[in-house]
């Protein structure tokens, strides 16, 4: 795998850990936002997060560290918005380490009709800076992703998902990524979360961070 390909993997990856939406139902009438009862789950609430990632970087030499941190505001009952700023970098690459940052904003929807859980369609766009060995590059990314938040205890919830991302301007097709989130609230303001994920280059993501709702 070159340079190239491993940084964009990184960004895809990075991405990965916050899904963003900009699908919402036309027949929900606006009105002022709505959050989640305490101990529910992170869908409609307002929080802010920050997670660390060990990305395991298959057929690579080293592996990448990534930082995220975020902000979810529900805008609606039903419809959330986040914005969020990815960091990443790798061991040495040929004597030099791939740096990446990133920042993107959409939105998230979900139904919560269902008693097992809320399922949810995502869409998000972002732009990716990235730096190998003096060089600069850049690129427009988006995804979509499907997945479901299911409430397995009252603070417990456990989140599969299916993503697709894809940055444009940088070597490579698109990335499939297959993951499952997990989310504790010790209290009413605070929970831990962790995830695993892995995409169809056989890159893998370890993820544990925490919330804070306000």
């Amino acid at each position: 795998m070159n340079q190239k390909r491993i940084l964009k993997n990184i960004i895809l990856t990075a991405a990965a850990s916050l899904g963003l939406a900009v699908f919402a139902r036309a027949d929900v009438p606006l009105e002022e936002p709505m959050a989640a009862p305490a101990g529910q789950g992170l869908l409609g609430q307002h929080f802010a997060t920050l997670t660390y990632s060990y990305i395991d970087l298959d057929d690579s030499p080293t592996h990448a560290d990534g930082f995220t941190f975020a902000f979810n505001q529900p805008l609606r009952a039903g419809l959330d918005g986040i914005l969020s700023y990815n960091w990443a970098q790798t061991g040495l690459v040929a004597g030099e380490r791939l740096n990446q940052q990133s920042l993107d904003l959409a939105f998230r929807a979900f139904s919560t009709a269902y008693p097992w859980g809320k399922p949810y369609v995502e869409a998000g766009a972002g732009y990716a800076w990235t730096k190998f060995a003096g060089v600069d590059d850049n690129s427009f990314f988006w995804e979509l992703a499907v997945g479901a938040e299911l409430q397995v205890a009252p603070e417990v919830t456990v989140t599969p998902f299916i993503q697709y991302l894809d940055a444009p301007d940088l070597p490579g097709n698109g990335t499939w990524n297959f993951g499952v989130k997990g989310n504790y609230w010790v209290t009413s303001q605070w929970s831990v979360t962790a995830a695993i994920e892995r995409d169809d280059d056989q890159n893998t993501a370890f993820t544990v961070g925490t919330n804070f709702r306000f």
